[in-house]
């Protein structure tokens, strides 16, 4: 059950014209998160700004409740149980155990690294953190936690509201989540959303994950590399130029029963809309096949030629055209959606670039203006 928040006007209908009015699109988010706010990573060795910040989402909030076709929805608290639909006990614990014992004012970076059994056996918390880093993109403070289970109730909420008979939901999570493993925290993901709704939707029958971040989503590769009930597609920088380095090439398709159910198609940095468009035809095509009973969209708008983390060359505008292609194949293979924040950092471009998104997915009535902001 989710309690809806107060919008704009979210009583109203929205709707292309000429047709029946619509209800309004269900918007699960978590107001406030000013509480979980890192300062910084460590990356190649020196500290730099900590780019997930709580404006990132709440731009894209405010550009959506100021919108007819939008009803924001604030999501019922979620326990371990639900991460733990994708994720191993002992990972959410050490996550817990650990976050629980920092300091108000500590970020804590793990001092030893590696899948060593050792670090495990450690009764430090802090070196058992060691094992599941991946990297030190993601510091762990007194609130990761928390804010970990916060976003997997919003991925859970938009799961649960397809499962209900919803066509289209909006998880507007926070952290974002495809980087997290089954035993692996990394690049600002700590739970994987998308991966958590998918189980979730299990009772739908075969899911398909698109993954349109400008990173490729080794976490979620990883939860289902094995796995033929989910498709996971992915368009992304090539991990020789770009995050997270350790995956996402052609040649990763799955292992046994999950042989061929993980398409990657990796591009070069400098990517613009035609090469973008072109490679989001193949990835649609994979779906069609694969014939999903539910669709989710894990989406980053860290492809912008604005971001200052990404080396796309997508602009705001190029949102509109994706939109209506992935419309497209909603229509044909007659499926749900459930659209889940990833990634996007640059923050005056968000909110505009979602409005784009969900125009060319119908939900607007006019299309929102083309182009970056200043």
């Amino acid at each position: 059950m989710t309690a809806p928040a107060a919008s704009a006007r979210a009583t109203g209908r929205g709707g292309r014209a000429g047709l029946p009015p619509r209800p309004p699109l269900k918007v699960f988010h978590l107001p406030g998160g000013e509480g979980y706010r890192p300062t910084h990573s460590l990356f190649q060795g020196r500290p730099t700004p900590y780019p997930e910040v709580p404006e990132r989402t709440a731009a894209i909030r405010a550009a959506l409740a100021a919108r007819e076709e939008f009803a924001l929805a604030v999501p019922q608290p979620v326990g371990p149980g639900v991460p733990g639909l994708v994720h191993s006990a002992p990972y959410i614990a050490m996550l817990d155990t650990l976050c629980a014992r920092l300091k108000p004012d500590e970020e804590f970076f793990p001092a030893v690294f590696g899948r060593y059994p050792l670090l495990l056996a450690s009764t430090y918390p802090r070196m058992q953190a060691g094992y599941y880093a991946l990297d030190t993109t993601t510091p762990l403070v007194a609130q990761s936690y928390a804010a970990a289970l916060g976003g997997a109730a919003v991925a859970a909420a938009g799961a649960r509201a397809l499962l209900a008979g919803d066509r289209m939901a909006y998880s507007l999570c926070r952290p974002p989540g495809h980087h997290a493993g089954r035993a692996c925290y990394a690049g600002y993901c700590l739970f994987n959303n998308a991966a958590l709704a998918a189980e979730l939707l299990a009772p739908l029958g075969r899911r398909a994950i698109l993954d349109i971040d400008f990173h490729h989503g080794n976490g979620t590769q990883d939860i289902f590399y094995e796995r033929d009930d989910v498709l996971y597609v992915s368009i992304h920088c090539r991990p020789e130029q770009a995050y997270p380095y350790v995956a996402g090439t052609h040649d990763e398709t799955g292992a046994g029963r999950g042989r061929g159910y993980n398409v990657n198609l990796p591009l070069d940095a400098g990517a613009d809309w035609p090469r973008y468009a072109a490679a989001l035809e193949t990835a649609l095509e994979a779906v069609q096949r694969f014939r999903p009973a539910a669709l989710l969209l894990s989406l980053g708008f860290d492809t912008l030629a604005q971001d200052p983390i990404g080396a796309f060359r997508l602009e705001v505008g190029d949102f509109l055209p994706m939109g209506r292609a992935i419309a497209q194949l909603l229509a044909q293979v007659a499926a749900p959606l459930l659209i889940v924040q990833e990634g996007g950092y640059h923050v005056p471009s968000l909110g505009q670039a979602a409005l784009n998104l969900f125009a060319g997915l119908g939900l607007s009535a006019e299309p929102a203006t083309a182009g970056a902001p200043a």
